[in-house]
């Protein structure tokens, strides 16, 4: 009786012990709660790179073949208001690479939007091809 009596507290190294295996798995589960926040503000940026890009191309292509040009980038960009998180560049190229002796009836414009997520630059770039209507 003597002996079970002295058994039935928790000893000081049961203690230790415990709040040791309690760290460990609380430094597990924060870490992947804060991992898949990031992962989930990741993709709510990303979304939002892809709705400026698609609005951005979808203006390209209501306008005419001789609208498209480099100066789009600051008219288009200032059309909507971009977050101060993103920076949204537009590149027009002709497809003739300025071959005079193929025609000017192609160009491709491609929309390229950054944007940082926890000190991580990320990118969404979309190619769309652009032809003279005749």
């Amino acid at each position: 009786m003597k002996k079970w009596r002295e058994n039935r507290a928790a000893t000081m190294t049961d203690v230790i012990v415990g709040m040791i295996i309690l760290i460990m798995f609380t430094g597990i589960l924060t870490t992947s709660f804060y991992k898949m926040y990031m992962h989930n503000i990741s993709i709510r940026m990303n979304a939002i790179a892809v709705d400026y890009a698609i609005k951005i191309l979808e203006d390209v292509d209501r306008m005419t073949y001789e609208e498209v040009t480099n100066d789009l980038n600051n008219t288009l960009t200032q059309k909507y208001t971009i977050k101060e998180n993103y920076t949204i560049n537009l590149e027009i190229e002709n497809y003739n690479k300025n071959d005079e002796t193929k025609q000017d009836i192609i160009k491709t414009v491609k929309v390229t939007v950054k944007f940082k997520v926890a000190d991580q630059e990320q990118e969404y770039t979309v190619k769309k091809v652009k032809i003279k209507e005749m």
